[in-house]
C-alpha cells in the first residue's frame, strides 16, 4: 500500500492466535497489511515506557498541528518501525519535525515580504498616477520650499469659493493656492502652508467637504520616471513572488511526503508501546494497517480496542 484512498483507516496491534478471526470481521471488502512481531522494549521499565508513550502523544499532536499549519493532508500510510531507541527516535523525529517548519516560516515570510513590497510600490503608483490627474507639474507636487509643507486634494467645485475666501480670511499671505483639473464635479487643489500651520488649513478645508490625497514619496523629482520604475520594481517583484511561491509548493510536496511518513511511525511507534502496557512484554502480536470504504460503527471500534489496541483516522 504505497498510497491511501480515500475512506477509513485502522491501525490495530492484536494478539497474534486471534487476529485472523477478528480481521475477518472488518468484512471482505477490508484490505489489510499485516506482518507478525514480538512485543519487546528493550528491558524498559514501566515508568519509561508510560514517559515515553506521553512524549510520543505529545510529539504526534504537535506533527498533526503541523500538517494543518502548513496546509497539507494527513495521508495514512503503511508504518511498521522497528525502534531500537525509542529517546533516539523522538530527537531525530523532533529535529525533522522543527527543520520542516523552519523551512516553511523561512518561505512563507520571503513570500509576505514580497507581497508587501509589491502592495507599497502600488501605492505609491496610484499616488502618481493620482498626482497625474490632478495635473499639477511634479516640480510643484514633490519639491518642499523651506519650513513649507504641501496639502494636495480635491472639493466640490461649489464650495471651491467658500474655501478660497475662509482661506485668506484666516490665513491671509501665509499659503500658496492653486487649482489643477476638474473630474465631474470635484476640482483638484494644491495649496503650499507654513507647516506648523498645516493642521489648521486642513481643518479649514474639510469644513468645505476636502477629499485629501496622499503626496507620493520620491526621490525622482521626474514624477513620469518615478512611476515607470515604480512599475519595473513591481514586475521584478511579481516575478521574485511567483518564483518563492513556486519554491513553496515544492517544499509542501515534500514536507507531506516526509512529514506523513513520520507521522505513520511515531502512531506506530506509540501503539507498540502501549501494546505492550496491555499484552506483556514477549507478546506474539501481528500488526495491521486497514483501509476500510466506510468507517465501523462505535461498538465494532470498542470491541476491536478491547482485543488489542487500535487507532483509527477518518
Amino acid at each position: 500500500m504505497s498510497a491511501t484512498p480515500k475512506g477509513t483507516t485502522l491501525r490495530l496491534i492484536l494478539p497474534k492466535d486471534s487476529s485472523g478471526k477478528i480481521l475477518a470481521s472488518l468484512g471482505t471488502s477490508a484490505k489489510v497489511e499485516s506482518n507478525d512481531l514480538t512485543l519487546s522494549t528493550d528491558r524498559l521499565t514501566t515508568e519509561m515506557i508510560v514517559r515515553n508513550i506521553k512524549e510520543y502523544m505529545r510529539l504526534r499532536d504537535e506533527l498533526l498541528h503541523t500538517l494543518r499549519q502548513l496546509g497539507l493532508p494527513r495521508e495514512p500510510r503503511v508504518g511498521f518501525p522497528q525502534v531500537q531507541n525509542h529517546q533516539e527516535a523522538l530527537a531525530e523525529a523532533r529535529k525533522v519535525l522543527d527543520e520542516n517548519r523552519s523551512r516553511y516560516q523561512e518561505l512563507q515570510s520571503s513570500i509576505e515580504d514580497l507581497q508587501r513590497q509589491i502592495e507599497e510600490a502600488k501605492k505609491q503608483s496610484s499616488k502618481i498616477t493620482e498626482t497625474f490627474q490632478a495635473g499639477f507639474p511634479s516640480s510643484e507636487v514633490v519639491s518642499a520650499a523651506g519650513d513649507f509643507s504641501r496639502i494636495l486634494g480635491r472639493i466640490p467645485v461649489r464650495k471651491l469659493a467658500d474655501a478660497q475666501r475662509s482661506l485668506a480670511s484666516s490665513m491671509k499671505d501665509q499659503l500658496a493656492f492653486a487649482t489643477g483639473n476638474r473630474v465631474k464635479d470635484w476640482v483638484y487643489l494644491l495649496i503650499a502652508v507654513p507647516a506648523n500651520k498645516t493642521p489648521q488649513v486642513l481643518q479649514t478645508l474639510l469644513l468645505h467637504d476636502f477629499v485629501q490625497s496622499d503626496i507620493p514619496k520620491s526621490e525622482e523629482p521626474d514624477l513620469q520616471r518615478a512611476l515607470a520604475s515604480l512599475e519595473a520594481k513591481t514586475r521584478d517583484l511579481t516575478k521574485e513572488l511567483e518564483d518563492a511561491k513556486s519554491k513553496l509548493k515544492l517544499f509542501q510536496n515534500e514536507a507531506a511526503e516526509t512529514l506523513n511518513r513520520l507521522a505513520d511511525n511515531i502512531q506506530d511507534s506509540l501503539m507498540q508501546l502501549q501494546a505492550v502496557l496491555k499484552m506483556g512484554e514477549g507478546a506474539n502480536v501481528s500488526r495491521t494497517f486497514a483501509w476500510l470504504a466506510k468507517p465501523l460503527s462505535p461498538k465494532t471500534l470498542n470491541a476491536l480496542s478491547d482485543q488489542g489496541v487500535l487507532f483509527e483516522t477518518g
